[in-house]
């Protein structure tokens, strides 16, 4: 079987759920389809994921059975250069981990799509209008017209049949954890000694971080040398959360430290007091399953796909509540060592292995 799968997310310099699940099912899947030939379509050339995770500028040789299909055409490159390939190369499946398919390509050709979430329908608010729109035509198309979906929780399954009505060949695959990278370490981040909270992620509307900020200005009227972290970028319209954080009492304390790659993410986790994601959609919540792999307690919401992936490991609050989510920082902080052994323990049970044999079945 000839199997095309999109990486085209290799080739950019973004750090969200998203490019890792692209960057370890890349790495792993021909590894377990070790008779399919795989064809990695993308735009521009990129690096073999392995070296990308591990920070080595050393390359990394594909296997035989993968073929890399490198368009010099990247504009608008999944609907007009793509289908092109398509057409050129016929695979017989066409993975795209993404939400989206092109319009045309081979009538012949499956298609197997993964929605990450659906958060653009209940608050598009949060949206620019060009994302918003394109989200929308996009995932309808998707929902619509994939031979097969792959959720990646079963909170968003149940969105694809709650906006979309399709229950049909939608496939709930968790993401995983690489424990490998992800794991307690006794090395500390350079730039940080105070006890501190930590937030990991996209700096954007959904993930409720004004509510966290607040939350962290009443802990801080309590401890005066407790910090927030923030480990983040990439996001839109974030100017009100800058401008929030710039004004807030405790903005000496708040520690905003950009991108943060691999090798330094696990010791930010392993070290903070509590890790924080107050999110008021998430499709999955990856750092949640990172920060207990590294033992660090969380804090997440109680709602959409969190209670799901922190399952009884974590403390869950209310997102929409200032009060609720500081109650529940301070509980997490009372009862650290029984909630490190908790996420410790739950995160063992999701790994990019699993993920990988689960959506192989799906592929195959």
């Amino acid at each position: 079987m000839k199997i095309g799968f999109d990486v085209s997310d290799l080739c950019t310099n973004r750090a969200d759920g998203t490019t890792r699940y692209t960057m370890e099912l890349a790495k792993r899947l021909p590894g377990i389809g070790s008779e399919h030939e795989w064809l990695y379509f993308a735009p521009f050339d990129f690096a073999h994921p392995s070296t990308v995770s591990s920070g080595s500028n050393g390359g990394k040789p594909w296997p035989a059975n993968v073929r890399k299909v490198l368009s010099p055409w990247p504009k608008y490159w999944t609907q007009s250069r793509l289908p092109w390939d398509l057409y050129r190369y016929h695979p017989d499946v066409l993975f795209m981990p993404i939400q989206q398919i092109p319009f045309a390509r081979p009538k012949k050709m499956k298609t197997v799509a993964v929605i990450h979430d659906l958060a653009f329908h209940i608050y598009p608010e949060q949206f620019t209008y060009k994302d918003w729109l394109l989200q929308h035509v996009f995932t309808a198309y998707v929902a619509r017209n994939a031979d097969k979906i792959i959720a990646v929780s079963q909170a968003t399954a149940n969105d694809i049949a709650k906006y979309y009505d399709r229950t049909e060949n939608v496939h709930v695959v968790h993401h995983g954890v690489n424990h490998q990278v992800f794991r307690p370490v006794e090395e500390r981040h350079p730039q940080l000694s105070a006890p501190y909270l930590l937030y990991v992620g996209q700096i954007q509307p959904r993930k409720n971080m004004i509510r966290l900020v607040q939350a962290f200005e009443i802990l801080y009227q309590q401890e005066k040398n407790l910090q927030l972290v923030i480990a983040g970028s990439h996001g839109w319209l974030n100017t009100p959360i800058y401008r929030y954080i710039g004004v807030s009492l405790a903005r000496s304390n708040i520690i905003q430290l950009g991108r943060v790659g691999d090798k330094l993410l696990p010791a930010l986790y392993s070290h903070a007091e509590v890790f924080v994601l107050p999110s008021l959609y998430e499709g999955f919540g990856m750092p949640i399953l990172e920060a207990m792999a590294c033992g660090c307690p969380v804090v997440t919401s109680n709602i959409s796909s969190m209670p799901e992936v922190a399952g009884e490991a974590g403390i869950l609050v209310d997102p929409n509540s200032v009060e609720s989510i500081a109650e529940g920082i301070q509980e997490a902080r009372s009862r650290r060592e029984e909630l490190q052994e908790k996420g410790l323990q739950h995160a063992r049970q999701f790994t990019w292995e699993k993920t990988v044999q689960q959506t192989g079945k799906v592929l195959f």
